[in-house]
């Protein structure tokens, strides 16, 4: 009992840390110290793979003189990016597609896939073909055309598609969804590929992979198909990805307009480049939590809006830590009398709330373990903390979820410039038309840049731009 008390207490002190006192606080800190002392198998809880927990990265590339011959090349491209990146991220098998069954207490899950088959989609049909097929191309081309999708084939007709290629334009406030166009109600490939303005893009679902390990597919994606090269076409492919026959489309063919995703979240997004070397993090913090203060329209509140900060565990020397699974710092500014906190004092603060969290100590690393170990159903338990959750855990959500998340990536790999769109913690709503962001920083110490999107209060591309133009003219 003594124990309990003590963990309750310590969880209970974690959240009037960052928030205004709420006996709510002893009831979640209660029932999380019960859960700790069990010894359940640890799950992974953060996504259940569905539409709220997509994202994308996209990379400046030319428009595609041959579509289809663009389309299977970025397919090959992935098809590489996941052989060499299986195995590499902790808990992050990416060689797989998603199995989902209908019933509400099951939760999705990997199932691990031979990479041979892609699904491509053209206006509102797709079709599922053998990357290695020589009439693969002029399969597609029938389809550009306005031909009926051909039937699968072979080992096509056996195989989920583990990637879902868009040919075609997206809107850039739902461009994280792409992948799901290639879905049943059986699930489908968690990576998809698409266009959206200047960017070529590549979607993922948390569920399956975490930022670091999106920004390393995606840059070596990139890096296949020559990004930054300017217009391609079937000549200028890199020989990794030139054995496939391709078929170019004639200039007369209009591409259709790509149907929507059933299920999509628009976000507003705004990004720009970034000069060496890219602005600390918390720095930005900072900045952002005065804003969010203001924001929020209550100047005599004692704490900002509270906001994420991911972090990777184990120590900071461990070269392997980037490559894990992330665990959310969440914390906020304190003011007084509508006066910020000294930034010496909140960099001190947070800095041993992200090592707490680092080390497995900290309030939502504490409650994640013990929201794993819980005797519940995992779809249970994942739709707890979704985006799209039960309004009675509204006001706990609205202080560990947080109004953003505010993240660096760290990359050890090249990777273009990118903008890196994910769904925010809190979706607007007309009870709560405040909403949530994200910010993120990808950076692999050359080239970086920023990525503001939201729901709410940056739900729409003005307010990002506007969002993120005085948060970097805030940062110290």
């Amino acid at each position: 009992m003594r124990a309990w008390a003590r963990r309750m207490s310590q969880l209970h002190d974690e959240l009037a840390g960052i928030a205004d006192d709420d006996p709510r606080w002893w009831l979640l800190a209660g029932g999380a110290a019960v859960a700790e002392g069990w010894r359940g198998d640890r799950e992974y809880i953060i996504s259940d793979a569905e539409p709220a927990s997509d994202t994308f990265i996209g990379y400046r590339a030319g428009a595609p003189l041959d579509p289809v011959g663009d389309a299977i090349a970025r397919a090959c491209a992935a098809r590489t990016a996941l052989r060499e990146l299986d195995g590499q991220l902790p808990e992050q098998p990416v060689a797989v597609t998603v199995r989902r069954t209908d019933t509400g207490a099951a939760a999705a899950v990997t199932e691990r896939s031979s990479l041979e088959t892609a699904a491509f989609v053209v206006g509102d049909r797709y079709m599922v073909g053998a990357l290695d097929d020589p009439n693969l191309g002029k399969q597609i081309a029938h389809l550009v055309a306005g031909g009926s999708p051909p039937g699968a084939r072979g080992t096509a007709a056996r195989a989920a598609p583990f990637v879902c290629v868009s040919i075609g334009d997206d809107p850039i406030g739902v461009a994280r969804h792409g992948h799901r166009r290639a879905w049943t109600s059986h699930g489908g490939p968690w990576l998809g590929l698409g266009r959206t303005g200047e960017l070529a893009t590549v979607s993922t679902t948390h569920m399956v992979v975490d930022g670091y390990g999106h920004a390393r597919v995606a840059g070596r994606i990139a890096q296949l198909a020559g990004a930054g090269s300017g217009p391609t076409g079937a000549a200028g492919l890199p020989p990794v990805i030139g054995a496939t026959a391709l078929a170019i489309v004639p200039d007369a063919v209009m591409l259709p307009a790509l149907a929507p995703v059933m299920g999509a979240l628009p976000l507003g997004v705004a990004w720009c480049e970034l000069r060496s070397p890219a602005p600390r993090v918390l720095p930005l913090a900072y900045a952002l939590g005065r804003m969010l203060h203001r924001l929020a329209g209550k100047r005599d509140a004692r704490f900002s809006p509270t906001f994420q900060i991911p972090v990777a565990p184990g120590r900071r020397d461990d070269p392997e830590r980037r490559k894990r699974r992330i665990v959310p710092a969440a914390v906020s500014v304190r003011f007084a009398d509508g006066e910020p906190e000294p930034y010496p004092v909140f960099e001190a603060r947070t800095r041993e709330a992200l090592l707490r969290e680092a080390n497995g100590r900290g309030l939502i690393a504490r409650l994640m373990a013990a929201a794993s170990a819980a005797p519940a159903p995992l779809a249970w338990k994942r739709k707890g903390i979704s985006p799209v959750r039960p309004r009675w855990l509204d006001k706990i959500a609205q202080v560990l979820g947080g109004r953003a998340c505010l993240s660096r990536i760290g990359v050890d790999a090249p990777v273009p410039p990118s903008c890196a769109v994910s769904s925010p913690p809190l979706l607007a709503t007309a009870n709560d038309p405040f909403g949530s962001c994200v910010v993120t920083i990808i950076d692999d110490g050359e080239r970086s840049a920023i990525t503001a999107c939201g729901s709410g209060l940056a739900g729409n591309d003005h307010a990002a731009r506007a969002f993120l133009h005085e948060l970097l003219q805030l940062t110290i």
